[in-house]
């Protein structure tokens, strides 16, 4: 049997935060959700040692995530859903799941007229862009909206046609993003059976442990949905007993969960990192109410990784040019943690994205 501490340690090494694959490559592999726009993808990636590279769309679930450039095509083959009724009612709303099993199309339709509106090479904000699409969809495309007063295209709808228009954004404030076109470099036909086996076992290979259920979960699939996904790579994966929990991984990574690298003693992660979006929480976090704690109804907070385990959370306040963080333990966390290298490195990383001049870290009460 593995142990959840195996787990949590190769979850670590997978996510890039240690042993020889460390990096931010791990994690641009899968996509690293960015919410809001601008705020945490990027800091995930420089908290791995990564720059700016990337590239943020609209992929899984439709959520902006940051996506190596090169993989575009493989998201866009992946992702573009014939039948609406394999999104989870979640994913597409009332508008989207009427659309039903013409969603492809409906998708197709949006992202066409998108692709001859930002055929001149402006940028648009998404307000802009749906303003100048919205007219040439068809009528059922654009139904009216009561709060915003105009006839647009439906939320989700609108977001997945961006990934297969090859719209990319980018972010100017912490509340406005535009959209402009990816490099035309970048395209290139792909499988969608083919992309989607690759995208299961990027995931498994990050998250795994895990089960159907929990792909079904990150991509906002149906159940019978994610099991067919599954079926395109289950003759690579194989089964254990994790911590007492069924789950599979990939054949080729029962060495690295039998024996991971340890991981590192202190660190900090920010909001929405690889790390905690991509797991299953219970075993994560087997306490129900530190669950509440972590994944909020609202904005998420970062986290303290302690040997692995996630020993408190840490959200932050600017005053002036200081940058505060401020952590609530789960557990008693060692004596002078906050001038841990590590912890201090990592604050440094917070404070510089901020565009703090200083950063001072305390503990909850």
């Amino acid at each position: 049997m593995i142990t959840r501490a195996q787990v949590l340690a190769y979850r670590a090494a997978a996510a890039g935060l240690s042993g020889p694959g460390a990096g931010a490559e791990a994690i641009l592999a899968v996509g690293v959700q960015d919410h809001p726009a601008g705020a945490t993808a990027r800091l995930a990636v420089a908290l791995r040692g990564g720059g700016g590279d990337g590239v943020l769309v609209h992929s899984v679930r439709a959520a902006l995530h940051l996506h190596r450039a090169d993989d575009l095509a493989l998201l866009a083959a992946a992702l573009r859903i014939d039948d609406g009724a394999q999104l989870a009612p979640q994913a597409i709303g009332p508008s989207g799941a009427q659309v039903g099993a013409g969603f492809g199309a409906a998708v197709d339709e949006v992202a066409g007229v998108m692709r001859e509106v930002m055929a001149d090479g402006d940028a648009r904000t998404k307000g802009e862009l749906s303003g100048a699409v919205s007219p040439r969809v068809a009528p059922a495309l654009a139904p009216w909206c009561a709060g915003c007063g105009v006839h647009h295209v439906q939320d989700a709808l609108f977001r997945y046609a961006t990934l297969q228009a090859r719209l990319v954004a980018e972010v100017e404030s912490a509340r406005v993003f535009r959209f402009r076109r990816a490099p035309a470099d970048g395209e290139h036909a792909v499988d969608a059976a083919g992309a989607r086996a690759e995208l299961v076992r990027r995931y498994v290979h990050v998250a795994g442990p895990v089960r159907p259920a929990h792909l079904a979960s990150w991509l906002s699939l149906t159940p019978a949905a994610a099991r067919d996904w599954w079926a395109l790579v289950e003759s690579e994966l194989s089964e254990v007993d994790a911590g007492g929990r069924a789950g599979a991984v990939l054949t080729a990574d029962l060495a690295a969960l039998d024996d991971p690298p340890a991981p590192g003693e202190l660190r900090l992660l920010g909001p929405y990192d690889p790390l905690t979006e991509l797991a299953d929480r219970e075993l994560v976090l087997p306490d129900a109410a530190r669950r509440k704690q972590l994944w909020a109804a609202a904005a998420n907070p970062g986290i303290v990784l302690h040997d692995g385990e996630i020993a408190a959370t840490w959200r932050r306040r600017t005053s002036g040019n200081r940058l505060t963080l401020t952590a609530t333990p789960f557990v008693a966390l060692p004596p002078g943690w906050a001038g841990h290298p590590a912890i201090q490195s990592d604050a440094d990383v917070v404070r510089t994205l901020a565009g703090a001049r200083e950063v001072r870290i305390e503990t909850a009460g």
